[in-house]
């Protein structure tokens, strides 16, 4: 019995040192989970950001004076809190529990050298600083990422849209954004729209004429707020192919001079080039984003009169039908003037 009680104890004091061992090996690596960056690297010294998606295209991200610009759209300006909030997150991405290591893995979840979902190359003065690849989605809003010096894979919190690959998806489109308050009127064509206690008017309305307030909702948002598919150039080499623009709008501003937009429709159609005089760049726009500049007429900003309603009496003046003459009930009838047949004589009677 007591040999019994002794070997008891023993057992129970091996699981309780064991427990402590466990313990304090599991604590160590709560504290690796928590605190070792996936990419060690300082954002502030990063100047180029190179974006690949594989198989597909890709874009790189430039910082110039203290600005980031995409250098394949001539320069055009990134936008920068986008740009910026990007390098957060790399920087913010830890290091947990490693799903996978093996090469058969990495290609499995799209993360090796040639096939990945994202390459995001992180340069400082020309050198790498930082090479993260993404593959695959294991659940919402994560992927597989793997450093490209390291071949264990971690499941992280990062979408592949957030690192988009093309420079469309990157470019500051508030270059060419006009403040609505800041603006007197605009004039196009034969149409003036002045701006008045905050709501635009056309101006010049006849007694009795309405404004097409949707018309005029949709004409100043496209100036005001201009859309563009791509930046084609810059400068004035570029600006010369709108020299002799289809369109030209004037937008006086209540302050500054006036901000002058040409547009220029494209030889092959269906699309327009057009360019501000605030920035010295060359953009190229769909017919249907400009469609409401293009058709800026004022019979298309005034509401047309309603139509008379049509129907009821006849006009008065409208001469009324001769009636047909009645034809005769007795056809074997005759006439009143016929002169009445004589009598035939009677023969005598033979004595």
């Amino acid at each position: 019995m007591e040999r019994l009680s002794f070997k008891l104890a023993a057992i129970l004091g091996f699981q309780l040192v064991l427990a402590a061992i466990l313990w304090l090996s599991g604590s160590d690596h709560s504290a690796f989970k928590a605190k070792e960056p996936l990419l060690a690297f300082d954002a502030s010294k990063v100047d180029r950001i190179e974006i690949g998606e594989s198989g597909a295209g890709s874009i790189a991200l430039a910082k110039e004076n203290g600005s980031w610009v995409i250098p394949s759209s001539a320069g055009f300006p990134a936008d920068s809190a986008k740009v910026n909030g990007l390098l957060a997150k790399i920087a913010g991405l830890k290091k947990g529990w490693p799903v996978a290591s093996s090469a058969e893995a990495a290609k499995r979840m799209h993360v090796t050298d040639d096939t990945y979902e994202r390459r995001i190359v992180l340069m400082s003065g020309g050198k790498t600083i930082g090479e993260l690849l993404l593959g695959t989605s294991p659940a919402f809003k994560q992927v597989h990422a793997r450093s490209a010096d390291a071949s264990n894979i971690y499941s992280v919190a990062f979408a592949a849209y957030d690192a988009a690959a093309r420079g469309e998806d990157w470019m500051d489109r508030s270059l060419l954004t006009i403040p609505q308050d800041q603006i007197a009127s605009v004039s196009i064509g034969d149409v003036t729209l002045e701006r008045k206690d905050g709501k635009f008017a056309l101006a010049g309305l006849a007694e009795g004429e309405k404004p097409n307030e949707t018309a005029i909702y949709r004409l100043v948002g496209a100036l005001t707020y201009p859309a563009f598919d791509a930046v084609v150039g810059k400068g004035a080499e570029a600006l010369a192919k709108v020299s002799e623009p289809n369109i030209e709008v004037t937008v006086k501003r209540t302050a500054g001079a006036p901000i002058v937009l040409k547009y220029k429709k494209e030889a092959a159609g269906g699309a327009y080039l057009f360019a501000s005089s605030a920035n010295g760049f060359l953009f190229r726009a769909s017919e249907a984003a400009i469609e409401p500049v293009a058709k800026a007429k004022r019979d298309t900003l005034v509401e047309a009169p309603k139509k008379a309603e049509t129907g009821g009496a006849q006009p008065a003046t409208q001469a009324a039908k001769p009636e047909e003459p009645k034809k005769a009930e007795d056809d074997g009838a005759q006439a009143a003037t016929e002169p009445a047949r004589p009598e035939e004589p009677q023969a005598p009677n033979g004595g």
